[in-house]
């Protein structure tokens, strides 16, 4: 097998499952989001190690095609988060994937393909309290939710759900107006007698801030469960709290001597200040690590950093180690699941993202182990 690899330390993750139980209590229930192949973690290694766990009640995905893959590993419930196309309604009811509702003739749709199929749909309605993606206004919910009762032969009301803009934020002022926003969707229903089995809101940056007010039945733990907070304000805060469970590897497959001003890699982009040791690792933005990151980071040998010199290839990166007594099949980590120097958010740190975008980059030709 290649070196290149995604370690998979399944420990860690059911321990930033643990910490979520214990934010929000024993009473309301966790949907895992495992959308994007579990966050670039493995989405085999992750739905058995949360269905193992028996605290997970639920699943989240993005798109048809996760749903159906996951479909093969649980009977749990899954829910696509996001909407749905017509040819897309026979698949999902084939496989009972529920819906995620946002507008009526999307609704009636449903209906009508549920009846013709002799199925039930699972739908959950989604209100857009301000994240304005996706979801119907605040004062259509009443009405659409008596819609999908008129519906209820073929169609099950399973859920009303909102999503969190600001959640991640220290400053609460919008994700509270959304809270509140939604809060009255719920009474309103309520009062008009309409029955909701599952309210749901929360994501990682509620969970984190606001776990008791917003978890309602259900919560959507999503990169907190991957060991990282979705804001660096919120990291400085929970760091201790969760633990990463991906750590990005290599080995060394090539040293060679660089004399003092002999440039390295595409363009020469970095001289030898000295006479040094260049190795060779087999991993490049093919894999998902970044070009940007070219000349701006470190990697881990046998708990030392050295600096990843020279233009990032596709396929291939180069180190400066110095002196160092390294050598060819040496383990090297560019992602680690300790170091608080080198893991998701200080690479995304450095090249102006975020934590998400590295961890789902990480290319399907690198494989995830589980260990």
């Amino acid at each position: 097998m290649r070196p290149t690899r995604a370690e998979i330390h399944v420990d860690h993750f059911l321990s930033n499952l643990k910490f979520v139980r214990k934010q929000i209590g024993e009473r309301p229930r966790i949907m895992a989001i495992i959308k994007a192949n579990a966050y670039g973690h493995g989405l085999d290694i992750i739905a058995h190690a949360a269905m193992r766990s028996e605290e997970i009640d639920a699943f989240g995905v993005a798109t048809e095609e996760e749903g159906v893959r996951l479909r093969r590993m649980t009977s749990l419930p899954i829910l696509v988060l996001t909407g749905t196309l017509f040819n897309e309604i026979d698949e999902f009811l084939e496989h009972d994937l529920e819906f995620t509702l946002t507008d009526i003739k999307t609704l009636h749709a449903i209906g009508d393909r549920a009846r013709a199929l002799g199925k039930r749909a699972r739908v959950h309605l989604k209100v857009d309290t301000g994240m304005r993606r996706m979801g119907v206004e605040p004062e259509e919910a009443l009405p659409f939710l008596r819609e999908i009762e008129s519906l209820h032969e073929h169609v099950e009301l399973v859920g009303l759900c909102t999503h969190f803009a600001t959640s991640d934020e220290l400053d609460q002022t919008f994700f509270r107006r959304q809270l509140a926003m939604f809060e009255g969707v719920v009474r309103e229903a309520k009062d008009a007698g309409i029955v909701i089995p599952i309210v749901h809101a929360a994501n990682s940056g509620a969970i984190l801030q606001a776990p008791k007010e917003s978890a309602f039945d259900m919560v959507r733990p999503g990169m907190a469960l991957y060991g990282y907070a979705p804001s660096m304000e919120l990291q400085q805060r929970f760091a201790n709290d969760l633990q990463p469970p991906l750590a990005l590897t290599s080995s060394i497959v090539f040293k060679k001597c660089v004399k003092k001003g002999e440039g390295v890699s595409y363009n020469l982009r970095w001289i030898a200040p000295r006479d040094t040791n260049i190795v060779t690792v087999p991993i490049g933005y093919g894999d998902g690590y970044p070009r940007l990151l070219t000349n701006r980071v470190n990697a881990i040998i046998r708990g030392k950093a050295y600096p990843v010199v020279g233009t990032i290839c596709m396929d291939q990166i180069l180190l400066d180690v110095g002196d160092d007594e390294v050598k060819v099949g040496d383990r090297i980590e560019f992602i680690s699941p300790t170091s608080d120097g080198i893991n998701a958010w200080t690479l995304a740190e450095t090249i102006g993202t975020i934590p998400y975008e590295i961890l789902t980059g990480i290319a399907a030709r690198v494989p995830r182990v589980q260990v």
